[in-house]
Parts: C-alpha cells; structure tokens; sequence
C-alpha cells in the first residue's frame, strides 16, 4: 500500500513539475522582433543562453520527483545513491535554486516571464527538498526517543 505523502513531498511534486513545464516550454529570454525576419525571439531555458543550467536543473528536478513517485506513491524500494534521499533532496534541490540563479545572472538582457517563475520553482523545489531532510531528521529524533 503506498504511503502518504508528506507536505514537503508534495511541494517538491507539485513545484518539480511546474518547474520542468516553465524550464521546458516558457520563454526565458525574449525580444520583440518582426515576425518576417525568420527568427524565433523567445528561447527556453534549455536553449541557448547558457543551456547547461537548465538541463541540470531538469534532470535534478525530474530524479526528486520520480524518487517520490517511486519510493511513496508506487511503494518500490530504491537503494540509497552513496547518501540516504533525504540528503540527496535537499542537495538537489538546493543545487537547483542555485543554477536557476546564476542562469538568471549570466545573462540579464531580454528575460521573458519563464526566467522568473523558474527561479521562484527553483525556490520551491529547495524549500521542499530542505523540508524533506528536516522530516527526516524529526523522524530519526523520534525513533531514537523512543525506540519500540
């Protein structure tokens, strides 16, 4: 039977997969040119500016949410990547932020409205992966308190 999500769980959900959505499709960069010139004025944050901190920034967001849907939703046992999840959220989760920053920083000229949704679901995500290690670490003090 697949355990409950827990609040932090769920924003890592609901704000992981908004964020893929702005990071895939929104324009993070955009320009107002004429329409018969031939070029696409809107880029994503995948493309071209600075391409590489968009995809780590989906690729870390997509193993947070697919380790919840796996681990609570689909009750499979995932082993431990070198470090227990807990800490691996909240270090993806931070190192998502952190990109989504310096992508903003590297190039501040022509932002389209993806650029600050993203950061802002950047925040989320590692606001959720930081409640996810705090839950952890509530759950731990809990077990060692009270040991059955």
């Amino acid at each position: 039977m697949p355990a409950r999500l827990s609040q932090a769980e769920r924003i890592v959900l609901v704000a992981g997969v908004l964020l893929i959505f702005d990071l895939l499709l929104l324009p993070w960069h955009s320009a107002d040119i004429p329409e018969d010139v031939g070029f696409d004025p809107t880029r994503t944050a995948v493309q071209e500016i600075y391409p590489a901190y968009g995809i780590a920034a989906v690729v870390l967001t997509a193993v947070m949410i697919v380790q919840i849907v796996l681990s609570r939703l689909m009750s499979v046992r995932l082993p431990p990547p070198g470090l227990p999840w807990p800490v691996v959220h909240l270090v993806a989760g931070i190192f998502v932020a952190v990109v989504l920053v310096i992508k903003l920083f590297r190039e501040t000229e022509l932002l389209g409205y993806g650029a600050y949704s993203g950061v802002l679901g950047g925040i989320l995500v590692a606001y959720g992966g930081w409640s996810i290690s705090r839950e952890a670490e509530a759950e731990a003090e809990a077990e060692a308190e009270d040991p059955q």
